[in-house]
């Protein structure tokens, strides 16, 4: 029989975690690392002032592969050194981790590169978003920023699976702030009043409508790109056939099973910093057809209060299609929505959850990873903090309940990806 798994990012600790679903909804390792099956180093070793040292790399999203024998770790600030990540986080030159999930169980793994399969050269900064085609052979790669700077991320680049290269580079056409652009100069960092021009895409996901259907969520312009897959894999002219106004700017945002809906969380506006609290349901055909028409559902999450700032972290569709689970960084709870009475304009949270780190910390929630089966959701959180201070929360998605808390899950634990090996 299969197990099921998940695989975190560990961010500042430079490193992803397997978790043992079985040993999480334990009672008894409530509250402990009892869970986690292995620490997994993903950057490589550098050489500063004639010292080795730990690349700092900041691995912040996982993609798991169809056929769960490999996975993706997207680093934020690839081979970064780690008092320049400390200095400022953004601007680096990205890179992504390949990992063999054999080997990623392997006890002999834990805390060495023996998992690490080889490395992707992003050629971009601040990666951030990696969504993974049906069929395995490609991935859409979302780059948030330029060198140096939060501000001025404009490309989504096509990566070849089979030869972990990026074929293509698709760019992304400006915003329409109500000024030139590009601004001069090119925002350092967030929040700042010239944000606006730059896509800054974070979280992708990929409909298979369409021939294949790219969507980015982008901090930088408060909307949703549309890109065709199959001009962007050809390289085509126009790739990017449409854009749709959100709330403001998301970091995750998912694919219902059947392809035809995708939900955004509307995180925040990078020129204010004001947070956002709605998820955005989106109609797949529309936005091919008529973009204008394209978002059906704009939901309040996170709180009953239109006025109150939530920061909805990750919207994901749960197997059955039928509800969307969010998170909410600023409220500490989570929300499943029910998208038929969403998309009808009616009253639509199902269950509010909120979400209690061991230790009485705010538990941040971002991250969520599903198992296959649709039975249990895995949720990263806790805040930024000393070594090994996430918290990961197992929910049961029949009855709602928090059934685990894992701890010792890296320092600000961003992404979650789920697998299963025998």
């Amino acid at each position: 029989m299969a197990k099921d798994y998940f695989l975190a990012s560990g961010r500042w600790d430079n490193v992803v975690l397997v978790i043992d679903l079985e040993k999480a909804i334990d009672p008894a390792n409530d509250g402990t690392a009892k869970a986690v099956v292995n620490r997994l180093r993903v950057t490589p070793d550098i050489e500063v002032d004639g010292k080795t040292v730990i690349s700092s790399g900041q691995p912040i999203t996982i993609a798991i592969a169809p056929d769960y024998k490999r996975a993706y770790a997207i680093n934020h600030s690839g081979r970064t050194r780690p008092e320049a990540a400390a200095a400022f986080q953004h601007g680096h030159a990205g890179t992504v981790t390949v990992i063999d999930l054999k080997k990623a169980l392997d006890p002999a793994s834990n805390n060495t590169l023996a998992a690490v399969e080889g490395y992707i050269e992003t050629g971009g900064f601040g990666p951030t978003g990696f969504a993974i085609t049906a069929d395995g052979k490609h991935a859409a790669l979302a780059h948030a920023e330029r060198e140096g700077d939060e501000d001025g991320g404009r490309h989504i680049s096509i990566v070849d699976l089979a030869t972990n290269k990026v074929i293509q580079r698709i760019e992304q056409a400006y915003g329409k702030p109500g000024f030139p652009c590009p601004p001069d100069p090119v925002p350092h960092r967030a929040p700042d009043p010239k944000f606006g021009c730059f896509p800054d895409t974070n979280g992708v996901t990929i409909s298979p409508l369409g021939g294949g259907t790219i969507f980015g969520a982008n901090g930088g312009t408060d909307d949703i790109s549309v890109i065709s897959l199959q001009k962007a894999i050809a390289g085509a002219a126009g790739a990017e056939v449409a854009r749709i106004p959100v709330q403001a700017g998301g970091f995750g945002i998912s694919t219902s099973p059947d392809g035809k809906l995708v939900a955004h969380a509307s995180r925040e506006n990078a020129q204010t910093d004001t947070p956002g609290n709605t998820v955005s349901i989106i109609d797949v055909e529309k936005a091919l057809s008529d973009p204008a028409k394209a978002e059906v559902a704009r939901v309040l999450v996170g709180t009953d209060d239109k006025s109150v700032p939530t920061r909805p972290f990750v919207a994901a569709f749960l197997p059955d299609g039928k509800r969307i689970l969010s998170t909410h960084f600023r409220s500490n709870n989570i929300d499943f929505i029910d998208v038929e009475k969403a998309i009808a304009g009616q009253p639509a949270t199902i269950k509010r959850v909120e979400l209690k780190t061991p230790g009485g910390e705010p538990s941040r929630p971002r991250g969520i990873a599903i198992t296959p089966d649709g039975k249990y959701a895995a949720i990263t959180g806790a805040p930024k903090g000393k070594p090994n201070s996430s918290v990961i929360w197992i929910v049961d998605l029949a009855s709602y309940e928090v059934k685990g808390r894992v701890t010792e899950i890296g320092n600000e634990s961003y992404m979650i990806g789920a697998f299963q090996a025998p």
